[in-house]
């Protein structure tokens, strides 16, 4: 410290010296409260008046469900884990991890075609996505559940020469193997738009910054990409899997069981539809409940991965 900087920091000679302690100041952007005036809370009155009238019609709601016979509780309560009900719900669980699994397997290759700098990996990737984001879901189910109609024996050979292996395409491709291929294909789709979504979202000048310094296509992938795509990803990803365990009832017009068409068998056996859909929507709700318990935990393990970082 110069000898300029000390004169300065002590006082004149005969100069009073401040013995009190500093007063606080209010923090940056809001005004100082003037002395002897207490903070008061801005009231609401007609939050009140909402919060009462949305207790009164979740009340009437609650008492008419719980007092109309005409609900059966008893017949939800014994067809809750009724073991068709119960095989119909793994059917469905089947279904939905196989069509995202292989639907995210797709949707990346098609996202990387789709940010390719070859624009014919690019054409070929967004008419891929317009296709099958275009075609009806069941449409595409029903098609590949009943691809023996057209195809009766599948076999491999030599393009416009001699076929060495024959398959039939109806063992080949069973309802549950069509069904989880259609829903992977319209999955795919989706999910490609949304891994591109993520990835553009990375400034270009990152991975060049990357590239510069010698960082390998891996490295570039876990520490630069993954931080920043899979915050954004994973919640419309999650979004398309809790809607992929709904989608999955298209399945009742392909010959496969699975939770909804488990219940509506029931239910035209015993004319009780409502509450047998009430048993199926209990299930997808604990699906839903626990697909978003998962994405919970996975956003806090990225964020705190972050932290980290």
């Amino acid at each position: 410290m110069s000898a300029r900087t000390v004169a300065e920091t002590l006082p004149l000679p005969g100069a009073a010296v401040s013995t009190a302690a500093p007063t606080a100041t209010a923090p940056a952007g809001t005004e100082p409260t003037p002395p002897g005036l207490a903070l008061v809370r801005r009231k609401h009155p007609w939050r009140l008046v909402s919060y009462a009238l949305l207790a009164v019609i979740l009340a009437m709601l609650a008492n008419s469900v719980i007092t109309n016979e005409r609900w059966r509780w008893d017949v939800v309560g014994e067809y809750l884990f009724d073991e068709m009900v119960l095989g119909g719900l793994v059917t469905t669980i089947v279904l939905t991890a196989g069509a995202v699994g292989v639907g995210l397997v797709l949707g990346s290759l098609i996202a990387g075609m789709r940010l390719s700098s070859s624009r014919v990996l690019s054409t070929i990737a967004g008419w891929y996505i317009w296709f099958f984001r275009g075609v009806p879901v069941i449409v595409q189910v029903i098609f590949w559940v009943y691809l023996a109609q057209l195809y009766p024996v599948i076999s491999l050979g030599i393009p416009f020469g001699p076929e060495f292996l024959f398959f039939d395409t109806n063992l080949l491709v069973a309802p549950v193997v069509g069904a989880i291929i259609g829903l992977s294909f319209n999955e795919s789709a989706y999910l490609a738009e949304v891994l591109r979504g993520g990835i553009a979202a990375v400034p270009p000048g990152q991975l060049e910054a990357a590239r510069a310094v010698g960082m390998t296509p891996g490295q570039i992938r876990r520490r630069v990409l993954a931080p920043q795509i899979l915050p954004v990803v994973i919640p419309p990803f999650f979004n398309n899997v809790i809607a992929m365990t709904k989608t999955t009832a298209v399945v009742i017009l392909a010959s496969v069981t699975d939770l909804f068409s488990a219940v509506m068998e029931i239910g035209a056996r015993n004319l009780q539809q409502t509450p047998l859909l009430l048993v199926a929507t209990f299930w997808y709700l604990v699906l839903t409940a626990a697909l978003s318990l998962l994405q919970l935990g996975i956003e806090r393990l990225v964020a705190r991965s972050a932290t980290r970082r």
